[in-house]
């Protein structure tokens, strides 16, 4: 690497390195991540663990590309940053360690994160892949067993789990944890008498290991290039498969447009499906697929709904009427309070559906429903098919009505750009019946599609006043009423019965897809117990970082809490506010969590992109806040604290320039979420 050429960048931006010195710090890294930070953790020497944690963020940090390529599987799937510009800091810096050159090279524009630290494969899972591998992927012995787990997926359907099978499951889930957290104690003894059980387990550990590599006929495999070899395969006959099914939902018969799969880079989608016959376990996935509806298509959704950002023009109507041919559907639709549940996003609407015959001698047979939904945040569409209407395929003379209400349950949470909770649209087939005729004829139903459509027009489901994401004026403590000093804060109304609401580790408040969960060591006072009572524990925080200050509250629910199952739910409410003194705008762009449960020795790592799914600007003065609910399962310890879960985190935010868009910089500035306690109360 030539150390010269990166002068002119950052000061946290310049390339210290040799490409040999950054393999070598790779590698230390994989070692620390891979090895030393779990056995640390297992043995119980926390302590132990968080420094060797320190140690791989700090070579990871001393190497400017891996937060450069970090910061790039961002901007490439959220459109975070400009990707290109990050591409020249990347080259700037030198490109990754050579070690991770190839897989750079790889289509999808960044190394993610299980290449950089290298997987170590189970030998359980090595040797189900050799199996595989000698076998073949399409071999009958592999479609036997999909087919089985699809009758399996079926049988699930149609038998969902009873209560009692979810309350044994979860105690054997606790069991496990006992189990595990005992073994960490027999490791962390293993001087004494448990020295020789440890010894003897390695040592069958690694004569399977070794009889694995001959079958494999070479040397250790790597993690990403061994199971992409795999993958690839798997995921070429999953999509040829899926695209087939999809076909069978498709109102009409051009087969080219019935994909559901956008091919934007991927090597999949260039396939022509056509030439391959259906495998037979695709046959049968797809038949039992159409027989009970299980598999919905979906499609890609419209963008201003995907942002949250109507165009000016666009109606937000609760109702919409159309008339095609000789039938007219009209739809109305309003939120069902009583069966919606906001604090855990989920929200129930009804719509009424009136399909009039106008025509004055012919009569109608309605045959079956095509409808496309999509929630607010989605970026796709889910599509709703079956034969008739409500279970019937109603006939209608002339002037003849039918009508119905049905109920929509959505699982969606406001957002502040938009009132609507989702846009919905369809269509009704039908055939026109000869006089005399009964019926329609198998003929005339033409596989559900009938003789001709009559269209659904597009409405919205439009969230009720009290829970749309609204803006209202703060209470001014000086007189001046100048209109740009008048600031907007922006805040979640939560449900009328709701607490300030919060998330748990497992769901914090993302509507994007959130990174998966990490796990760093926890904090000793935690794991035992015993948290000082000198200063009586914290529900709540209030922190002011880099003038953006972070407020947080947090109660016990309850009404969703079930003691003897160890389940207690919290809410918590975050308000974040701008306080910049100089007029600087800035924008929220991702968040990351830590949170610990009393008793656990390690503290669950949440990350991703925006906050509930936006990537919210704010003005100075203005505030954005929203609620979620977190529910914990863990076993109190009250002979000692009520406290059973602490929380922080932080936000990260970008500074606006003058126009309020464009960033200032590239480096994104963090706002602290100040500790606080999930307490139950006395």
């Amino acid at each position: 690497t030539n150390v010269s050429a990166t002068e002119s960048l950052p000061v946290d931006l310049k390339q210290d390195m040799t490409s040999s010195e950054r393999d070598e710090n790779l590698q230390t890294i994989r070692r620390l991540r891979q090895d030393d930070i779990p056995l640390l953790t297992r043995t119980g020497d926390n302590l132990g663990a968080a420094e060797a944690c320190r140690d791989a963020d700090a070579r990871e940090a001393a190497d400017p590309w891996y937060g450069l390529n970090e910061r790039l599987g961002d901007a490439i799937k959220y459109g975070t940053e400009d990707v290109d510009t990050l591409r020249n800091l990347i080259e700037q810096v030198g490109g990754p360690p050579p070690l991770l050159a190839k897989y750079a090279a790889h289509p999808r524009g960044y190394v993610i994160r299980s290449e950089i630290i290298g997987m170590n494969l189970s030998n359980q899972r090595l040797e189900k892949m050799i199996e595989r591998r000698s076998s073949g992927l399409d071999s009958e012995e592999n479609e036997a067993r999909r087919q089985e787990a699809l009758r399996k997926q079926m049988k699930n359907l149609e038998n969902p789990t009873s209560y009692e099978d979810e309350v044994a499951e979860i105690r054997e889930l606790n069991r496990q944890r006992q189990e595990e957290y005992y073994r960490g104690i027999m490791e962390r003894e293993a001087g004494g008498g448990y020295a020789k059980y440890f010894e003897d387990e390695k040592k069958d550990y690694d004569k399977k290991r070794e009889e694995l590599l001959k079958k494999l006929g070479g040397d250790e495999p790597e993690y990403s290039e061994l199971t992409g070899e795999f993958l690839d395969g798997t995921m070429k006959n999953f999509v040829a498969d899926l695209k087939r099914i999809n076909n069978l939902f498709d109102d009409d018969d051009d087969d080219d447009e019935g994909g559901l799969l956008l091919d934007e880079g991927g090597d999949y989608g260039d396939e022509k499906f056509a030439e391959n016959p259906m495998s037979k376990a695709a046959q049968a996935r797809a038949e039992a697929m159409k027989n009970d509806g299980s598999g919905r298509p979906r499609l890609p959704g419209d963008a201003d709904v995907t942002k949250g950002e109507l165009d000016a023009d666009v109606e937000i109507n609760e109702a919409s009427s159309a008339t095609t041919g000789p039938l007219t559907v009209e739809v109305s639709s309003a939120y069902n309070t009583e069966n919606s549940d906001p604090p855990m996003r989920k929200h129930c609407f009804q719509y009424t559906v009136r399909i009039t015959n106008n025509s004055d001698t012919d009569t109608v047979q309605l045959l079956s429903r095509r409808f496309e939904i999509q929630t607010v945040g989605s970026s796709m569409k889910d599509v709703v098919q079956g034969e008739g209407v409500t279970g019937r395929q109603p006939v209608l003379q002339p002037g003849e009505v039918f009508e119905y209400t049905s109920t929509a349950p959505l699982s969606v949470r406001p957002i502040g750009t938009t009132e609507i909770a989702a846009r919905m649209s369809g269509e009704y087939r039908y055939c026109i019946l000869q006089n005399g005729q009964d019926k329609a004829t198998d003929e005339q139903i033409n596989k559900g599609q009938g003789e001709a459509g009559a269209e659904l027009a597009t409405f919205h489901f439009v969230f009720p006043e009290e829970q749309r994401v609204k803006p209202v004026r703060p209470s001014d403590d000086d007189d001046d009423d100048d209109e740009e000093d008048a600031s907007v804060k922006t805040t979640t109304v939560a449900s009328k019965a709701a607490a300030p609401a919060s998330a748990p580790p497992a769901a914090t408040d993302a509507a994007a897809t959130p990174s998966p969960a990490s796990s760093l060591p926890g904090e000793p006072d935690m794991t035992s117990g015993n948290i000082s009572t000198a200063t009586p524990p914290n529900d709540s925080s209030d922190t002011l970082t880099s003038d953006v200050r972070v407020v947080v509250t947090s109660t016990y629910r309850p009404e969703r809490s079930d003691a003897t199952l160890d389940k207690h739910c919290f809410a918590y409410n975050v308000r974040i506010t701008n306080e910049s003194p100089n007029g600087q705008s800035i924008q929220l762009v991702s968040r990351r969590f830590e949170i610990q449960t009393v008793g656990s020795s390690n503290k669950d790592v949440v990350q991703g992109p925006g906050v509930t799914g936006r990537q919210p600007v704010l003005k100075p003065g203005e505030s954005f806040e929203y609620t979620s609910t977190a529910p914990l399962s863990v076993r109190p310890m009250l002979d000692k604290t009520q406290v059973v879960a602490r929380m922080s985190g932080e936000y990260n935010f970008v500074l606006l320039g003058d126009d309020g868009k464009t960033p200032v910089s590239s480096t994104p500035m963090k706002a602290e979420l100040g500790s606080f306690h999930f307490i139950l109360p006395e």
